[in-house]
């Protein structure tokens, strides 16, 4: 976080390769409210929405968030990036991405322990999670491009 932001009084933030993230106090204080209510939450984060899970007595934490969303398939070069590990994914959150056939979209889940996380610790995992997520967003959103077939009129030749 090197300094770019700082804890002004009612706001988290962090900073990614000069992204700032921004969580407002009473948006995190509603979320751990949730979740200690209903163990399931929602929070929109940067372009992220996130649903946040706890478990196993509030020990384990799920974060999963949609990365790519298809219009009734999803295209051969998406498919293919999949087994691939980019460089802003090495050394990044342990995390995975699931297929989702049925509904034509890619999750990115994290999976990890909850019970020694203080409240900057979870702010920093949920900012770090919705960067990993934009970054494979924009990733697989190239790729995407590499399948689109362009058609010009005979006109449009030179």
């Amino acid at each position: 976080m090197g300094g770019c932001c700082r804890r002004i009084a009612h706001l988290h933030c962090a900073c990614h390769d000069g992204a700032i993230v921004m969580i407002i106090e009473s948006e995190l204080d509603r979320l751990i409210h949730q979740l200690i209510k209903d163990e399931i939450a929602e929070i929109k984060l940067g372009d992220s929405n996130i649903i946040v899970h706890v478990f196993e007595r509030a020990t384990k934490i799920s974060l999963t968030s949609a990365v790519y969303v298809g219009e009734n398939f999803i295209p051969m070069s998406v498919r293919k990036s999949l087994s691939t590990q980019p460089d802003f994914a090495k050394g990044a959150l342990s995390n995975r991405l699931s297929l989702d056939e049925k509904n034509y979209r890619i999750q990115l889940h994290y999976t990890g322990n909850l019970s020694n996380l203080n409240k900057r610790m979870f702010v920093d995992l949920l900012e770090e999670f919705s960067w990993l997520a934009e970054q494979w967003r924009l990733f697989l959103d190239e790729h995407d491009k590499q399948d689109l077939v362009y058609a010009f009129s005979p006109h449009d030749r030179g």
